[in-house]
């Protein structure tokens, strides 16, 4: 039981560092398509309005940007600490558990948007994109399950 204990500390370890480096490769992401693909268009308003939209457009997806490497470095952070050996409350798992649930509903409704996307951009981009994505989804809810096990298992040998 303490190698498994031992084995599920490490995969934690790990799992922490990969939700850190996806969500950079969120954030990252998400500044390229915005630069390939500027959000504001074609507006037919005059031209300091085009730019007040603009600038207020990166500044809110810059804000949930930070919110969401935020608590990814969160997650992160506390399944590695974790994954060392020390103390950590349940409350990381609880976030990484919504995340978990937030990425699947996000990816399932984005597969809706094959067609659409196929037209825009190549479509070998986008399932590059969505495989990744899936990845990142992976990582997640391997971290939720391994960060349950291993307080499962620490209970039995400390009970």
């Amino acid at each position: 039981m303490e190698t498994e204990l031992r084995r599920r500390r490490s995969e934690l370890l790990t799992l922490g560092y990969g939700i850190i480096a996806f969500g950079l490769w969120s954030v990252l992401k998400t500044y390229l398509y915005t630069w390939v693909d500027p959000i504001i268009k074609e507006i037919d308003t005059e031209e300091q309005y085009k730019m007040a939209a603009t600038i207020l457009a990166y500044v809110m997806i810059s804000i949930i940007l930070a919110a969401d490497f935020g608590l990814r470095l969160y997650v992160g952070m506390s399944a590695r600490a974790e994954g060392m050996g020390k103390k950590k409350g349940r409350a990381y798992i609880v976030v990484a558990a919504l995340m978990l649930f937030v990425s699947v509903m996000l990816w399932l409704a984005s597969l809706g948007f094959v067609q659409s996307r196929a037209e825009k951009e190549a479509l070998m981009d986008y399932i590059v994109s969505m495989v990744v994505d899936l990845t990142s989804i992976a990582i997640l809810a391997r971290l939720v399950y391994n960060a349950v096990k291993v307080r499962q298992l620490r209970r039995q040998l400390e009970g």
